[in-house]
């Protein structure tokens, strides 16, 4: 009986115990939680749950060539908002001067009803005819070493325009090898400056790194101003070599 008493006693306290003990505990938890969940309501009240940018089209492309003295003429743009057009609410900002040769950009900035902001640029080059800029198609027939190359069946077409006289900027020194043969993207079209000579002899003068962390090392050709087209030998540092041959379209 003495035992069986004080065994009851025991289990007693310990219920007590843990009454005592975890009781208040339990509560703490359930008054922390319920903070917590007021915390994020307070912080996300009044804050829109999905926003939709605005989706900006360039009319005429992202890139326009303009002559030297002439009017600018905008090509144009579209604005929406999912089916909403806010085509009125952008704005365009950007200095041109289409008496000196060069690159110009334009931004166009339009902000959605929630009051993201949406900017494109479009790139206006202000050239000399008399000069090599303008977009030029990358022969079928080019290649990298040893021909024929796929890479170069669709005819990719690339960019070269005059920073200043008797230098160029080439859009891609692969010849669009990469960027549209391969469809890598436009991140591996690797632009560099090159010189032309009053002969027409054209050699590189730098380059941008390229994806994989080196640079192309000599670039060497033609260009003939009567035909408007260039034959290249570009040296990459990798240890390819890319014959271009190229024909101005615009």
């Amino acid at each position: 009986m003495v035992e069986s008493k004080t065994g009851e006693i025991k289990n007693r306290m310990y219920q007590s115990l843990n009454v005592k003990n975890m009781t208040p505990y339990k509560y703490c938890l359930i008054a922390v939680f319920s903070l917590l969940l007021y915390s994020c309501e307070k912080k996300t009240e009044g804050l829109s749950k999905v926003t939709t940018p605005c989706n900006v089209k360039l009319l005429g492309g992202e890139t326009v060539l303009v002559e030297i003295g002439a009017e600018y003429v905008e090509p144009g743009y579209e604005a929406f908002e999912g089916n909403q057009n806010r085509t009125k609410n952008v704005k365009v900002s950007g200095t041109l001067c289409t008496d000196v040769p060069g690159l110009y950009t334009l931004r166009y900035i339009v902000d959605n009803s929630d009051g993201a902001t949406t900017v494109v640029k479009r790139r206006v080059i202000v050239y000399d005819p008399a000069s090599a800029t303008g977009f030029y198609k990358v022969s079928k027939n080019s290649y990298r070493n040893a021909p024929p190359s796929r890479e170069y069946a669709s005819e990719p077409v690339i960019l070269i325009y005059q920073e200043k006289t008797g230098l160029y900027h080439v859009s891609d020194l692969f010849g669009g090898y990469y960027e549209v043969g391969r469809g890598y993207g436009t991140d591996y079209a690797t632009g560099g400056s090159v010189r032309i000579n009053d002969a027409g002899e054209v050699s590189l003068v730098s380059s941008r790194t390229t994806p994989w962390g080196d640079k192309f090392t000599s670039v060497n050709g033609i260009y003939d101003a009567e035909n408007k087209s260039f034959d290249l030998i570009v040296d990459w540092e990798a240890g390819f070599t890319f014959y271009l041959m190229l024909t101005r379209v615009q």
